[in-house]
């Protein structure tokens, strides 16, 4: 069965083996003009320094986070990719580029473009110490701004999250200062009152009583002092830790590639013949579907292995394709010099004639059968 197969299968594609060649070559033209005629894309590129601490982080307060076994670039990389899939991360992007127009024209305009420009980016590991940035479109100058923007929006994430403790910590000292300052000034105001309303006397020293109660009062004054310039260094620090954060990180990420305005389109060798390759086989599969479906629509009898297997009937004799056979080995009986037909040598270049593989077969029922 296999055989018969196999045999249906080759005789189908040999029988109109040109009509099935047409899809093959008619995708390759599809796949040439689907080349030549796809968009033009812009690349633009940059390059961020990552390094692993600065002067500044170790001569402050501003430590490194713990130990861990990747590097801080493999983690600046995860944090990139990360923001990369929220919103709020590339709508801080678009607000930089020429697409923050589209922004406000309704919310499919919104989605379609943070999807464009979440397709349109791409982050990856260059170095030890490197991440590339690097923007896709159909616009030159849209490629740089977003890949220019893509690396500004990171570095101020990451200074805002530096900041963010610096800045509660100034929101919550700036609202505590006021009241201690109220307080220290009433614990003088009181002491103040009181010493005018007990004055010294002009012989002799205060009473015991006086002293305590001017004690207790500058007891409460320098409590309220301590505790406003207590207030004041925290505050003092917190601005410091804000300038120190904000120093620290342009220190840890530079940017070593700016992006630059792309002057031509680049079009990548892998895409190009992932494109054609994907037309290539589409041809080859209509091709192999038009043959099979060929074989199997087509139920006459072409081989004798046809009739054993569907007629279950013996082949007695297998009748030559004339048509095939060379013209030397086919003549008409002429009178030999003798005046005698020359039959036996007609017979005779007839029986070297080979059998075709695609000879019609004769069936010759059986006597019985009859």
């Amino acid at each position: 069965m296999i055989r018969l197969a196999i045999l249906r299968f080759f005789e189908s594609y040999f029988r109109h083996r040109w009509i099935y060649l047409a899809p093959i070559v008619i995708m390759i033209c599809a796949a040439g003009g689907f080349v030549a005629l796809s968009k033009k894309e812009y690349v633009s590129q940059g390059t961020l320094y990552v390094q692993k601490a600065s002067l500044l982080s170790s001569l402050t307060q501003i430590q490194a986070d713990a130990f861990s076994w990747r590097t801080p670039t493999q983690v600046a990389l995860n944090e990139i990719n990360e923001l990369i899939q929220t919103d709020a991360f590339i709508r801080s992007t678009i607000k930089k580029t020429e697409l923050e127009a589209k922004m406000g024209e309704g919310p499919d305009s919104v989605a379609t473009t943070l999807q464009s420009v979440r397709s349109a980016i791409q982050v990856q590991l260059v170095g030890d110490n490197l991440i590339g940035f690097s923007a896709k479109t159909d616009d030159p100058k849209l490629s740089q701004q977003l890949a220019s923007a893509m690396i500004d929006a990171y570095t101020q994430w990451k200074l805002n999250g530096d900041q963010q403790e610096s800045v509660v910590a100034q929101s919550f000292f700036a609202q505590v200062i006021p009241p201690y300052q109220a307080d220290l000034q009433r614990a003088r105001d009181d002491l103040k009152q009181y010493l005018e309303a007990h004055p010294k006397p002009l012989r002799g020293d205060r009473e015991p009583q006086d002293l305590a109660e001017i004690a207790q009062r500058q007891a409460a004054i320098d409590l309220a002092s301590k505790r406003l310039e207590n207030a004041q260094d925290k505050e003092e620090s917190a601005k410091l830790a804000q300038s120190q954060a904000e120093s620290n990180v342009r220190q840890n990420y530079l940017v070593i590639d700016t992006p630059m305005l792309p002057i031509k389109p680049e079009r990548s060798l892998k895409s190009i013949a992932i494109s054609v390759g994907i037309f290539v086989i589409v041809g080859i599969l209509l091709s192999i579907v038009g043959i099979v479906g060929g074989a199997l629509l087509d139920r006459s009898f072409r081989f004798t292995i046809d009739v054993r297997n569907s007629l279950e009937l013996p082949i007695l004799a297998v009748i030559p394709d004339v048509g095939r056979l060379p013209t030397n080995a086919v003549s008409l009986p002429q009178e030999s010099p003798a005046g005698k037909p020359a039959a036996a040598h007609a017979h005779h270049q007839i029986e070297l004639a080979h059998e075709p593989s695609d000879a019609i077969p004769a069936i010759v029922p059986d006597q019985a059968t009859v």
